[in-house]
């Protein structure tokens, strides 16, 4: 169980109640609407940096694994794992992502997989990249994706520091969706 309870959609203010409008009623998405004040501006930054993203759907799914894995995340994990085999990933890429730098899993994924998770391990672990990474990633994205992809792993860390610390739960069978609001 979480450590609080999940947002009560009876007291759940109007631009929250909007903002999940639509969505998976998943124990993330319940959890931020708690926040009364952030979580309209949360959940939309996570929509743009998802459904919304200019980043290629694999080389974001790259990224939010890996994050998942270096932050302890499982119901990150969890959830990304299903959004990756949608884009095309096989269980042993998704393996791959997070045993990297393991012999065995550098097979599995494209040189630039390998940059994007070096990249993300780096921002990490540092809070920055060095000079030569940069200009590896920079090679191929153009300034908009690259700010993206810094803003994309922090969002996920933050994502994981709340799943981990209010112990949010997996969910065990179908999800309902939000009721749809003001269309």
């Amino acid at each position: 169980m979480a450590r609080i309870p999940y947002m009560n959609p009876d007291e759940t203010p109007e631009a929250t109640l909007r903002a999940l409008s639509g969505r998976r009623q998943i124990n993330i998405f319940r959890l931020i609407g708690q926040s009364k004040n952030a979580a309209p501006n949360v959940l939309a930054l996570g929509h743009t940096l998802s459904k919304g993203s200019s980043l290629p759907p694999v080389d974001r799914e790259v990224v939010i694994l890996r994050v998942a894995h270096l932050s302890g995340a499982a119901y990150q994990a969890h959830e990304h794992h299903a959004v990756a085999l949608r884009h095309g990933f096989t269980e042993e890429k998704i393996a791959a992502v997070a045993n990297y730098p393991q012999e065995s899993a550098r097979s599995e994924l494209t040189a630039f997989e390998h940059k994007l998770i070096e990249f993300t391990d780096s921002i990490v672990t540092t809070t920055t990249v060095s000079d030569e990474l940069f200009a590896q990633i920079s090679g191929t994205y153009d300034h908009s994706r690259l700010v993206e992809l810094v803003m994309l792993i922090g969002f996920y860390m933050m994502v994981g520091r709340v799943m981990n610390t209010f112990e949010i739960e997996l969910e065990t069978g179908p999800v309902d969706t939000f009721p749809v609001i003001g269309e």
